[in-house]
């Protein structure tokens, strides 16, 4: 018989050999079945598949402390990194794990990668809640423990990743080529243990990145590079057919060689997933470039009225592309394949329609002096140019065009420039030569040069952003001087018995204030 003490006695022993049980666990954890299996865990938990460059960088993630992946164009770069990162918080001991995320901008860190990763967690039931903010809590919405977040550009300082001190800690760099070093050292804060890993992934397109020094070898970096004829679809790999919808295809790649040029920067990152190779005589040096991209001017508001450049196609295959500026900060207004004058005409007047103060530049040879001519006879503020002309300053330039351009690589120099992310302007920067001819002048190449050497386009987003910023040293044609005419030009008055697209203001009616 057991009296009541002992069995009091033996509830109480075995109470507190439980707690001790759960202690022991907290302090020394089970490990999950998935830590050294990231691609099973893909497989299992979400039922999802990994081609062979995303089952290498999972388990490089596993076994490399640090590892950098340089890949081309839609490769899955942003989902392995999203599954990385939910494998991670799953597969690890309970409040032991946390994930730390950051990109160039916050709508990469929110839209992308954080969307993936939101995705993984609904679509593997895991545990806890990711929200909006691109916060990963355990237990309540509002006051659950933090297991990861993803930082914002803002919180680009040594100090923003203090704190944290849990034995895994993974680090996700996404859109690595654009992330400043100081940031890059503060990732270094924080992995300091054995267990600690970094993975950084991106395009490889500024070779004087950070990023590009940590691909090089003897870095101490794993490195991976994703060539974009190793995907897929390039390949005879089996991958489900949903994921080759969703991977570079050829019509792509053949649509760039063309575009761009197979021995262009932006064909040999976005294809080739490698970095390319610059020589002093381009134009723009790809560190400036980068740096422009997005960039926040110092006391600019973005808000004067500005000029637009509009560079006017001259062939069939170019196109018209029309860039405005606005105290540095460059965006589009629009890019056509038309070849006709009236309705580029149309296009650019309702640009410039209920914008006081706002001018325009518009190369005027061949074609582009008659969309300038009925401009002008309308009464909008645009100004010919010709880049044969001669130069203000004829001791150092060849002529109009070179001290223009040079005008241009000055401000990406100064840092008072902020471009869109547009591929095609991108990749014209960073092809255009300059030299110093035998007269010891400096001269930027002509366009046909240019499309003789990539065997590409014409650069007419080039031209397009430097008439935009040479814009703002032209004469201004005041208002009142001009006979604006209510309606355009008809399509008659453009046959060869009308306009002579040769001449210069045909019309006689303007006075400009130099």
């Amino acid at each position: 018989m057991v009296r009541y003490g002992q069995r009091r006695e033996g509830f109480a022993e075995r109470a507190l050999s439980d707690a001790l049980a759960l202690v022991a666990e907290r302090l020394d954890p089970q490990p999950s079945p998935w830590e050294n299996d990231p691609v099973g865990w893909v497989n299992t938990v979400l039922r999802e598949y990994v081609w062979s460059k995303q089952t290498e960088i999972l388990e490089s993630v596993r076994d490399h402390r640090y590892t950098a992946v340089k890949s081309c164009h839609d490769a899955g770069k942003s989902f392995i990194a999203s599954r990385a990162a939910a494998w991670w918080i799953d597969a690890h001991p309970p409040q032991s794990a946390f994930v730390v995320s950051t990109a160039p901008t916050w709508p990469q860190v929110q839209a992308i990668l954080w969307r993936e990763i939101a995705r993984a967690h609904s679509r593997g039931g895991l545990q806890g809640k990711v929200t909006l903010d691109c916060v990963w809590r355990l237990g309540s919405k509002q006051h659950g423990e933090i297991v990861g977040y993803g930082r914002k550009p803002a919180d680009y300082n040594p100090d923003a990743f203090q704190g944290i001190h849990q034995k895994y800690v993974l680090v996700l760099i996404d859109e690595a080529n654009g992330v400043p070093a100081n940031l890059w050292d503060a990732v270094d804060t924080i992995v300091t243990n054995t267990y600690c890993r970094v993975l950084a992934i991106g395009n490889p397109d500024n070779p004087s990145s950070h990023f590009a020094s940590v691909c090089k070898a003897n870095s101490g970096w794993n490195v991976i590079r994703i060539d974009g004829f190793q995907t897929p679809n390039f390949t005879d790999e089996w991958v489900p057919e949903y994921l080759r919808d969703l991977l570079l295809s050829k019509e792509w790649v053949e649509e760039r060689a063309l575009r761009w040029g197979k021995n262009s920067p932006l064909y040999t990152s976005k294809v080739r997933g490698e970095f390319p190779i610059f020589s002093d005589d381009s134009l723009v040096p790809p560190a400036w470039l980068y740096d422009a991209v997005g960039r926040k001017i110092p006391g600019r508001t973005g808000r004067e009225p500005g000029v637009m450049g509009l560079d006017i196609a001259r062939t069939g295959q170019d196109r018209s592309v029309c860039y405005r500026q606005r105290g540095g900060y460059v965006s589009e207004v629009f890019k056509t394949g038309t070849g006709d004058l009236v309705e580029l005409s149309e296009a650019m007047k309702e640009a410039m329609r209920g914008k006081p103060g706002l001018r325009a530049v518009g190369d005027e040879a061949g074609v582009g002096a008659g969309v300038i001519d009925i401009m002008q006879h309308d009464g909008f503020d645009i100004f010919g140019y010709n880049g044969g002309r001669t130069p203000r300053d004829t001791e150092r330039f060849l002529n109009a065009r070179s001290e223009d351009f040079w005008y241009l690589r000055e401000r990406f120099q100064e840092g008072t420039i902020s471009l869109p992310d547009d591929e095609d302007l991108i990749n014209q920067l960073l092809q255009l030569k300059w030299r110093m001819n035998g007269r010891n002048k400096i001269e930027v190449e002509t366009k046909d040069d240019y499309r003789k050497r990539t065997r590409a386009g014409s650069p007419d987003e080039a031209d397009a952003l430097m008439m935009a910023f040479i814009g703002e040293e032209m004469p201004m044609i005041r208002p009142e001087e001009h006979e604006s005419v209510d309606s355009a030009l008809t399509r008659s008055q453009l046959e060869p018995d009308g306009l002579n697209y040769g001449q210069s203001d045909p019309f006689n009616v303007l006075e400009v204030v130099w």
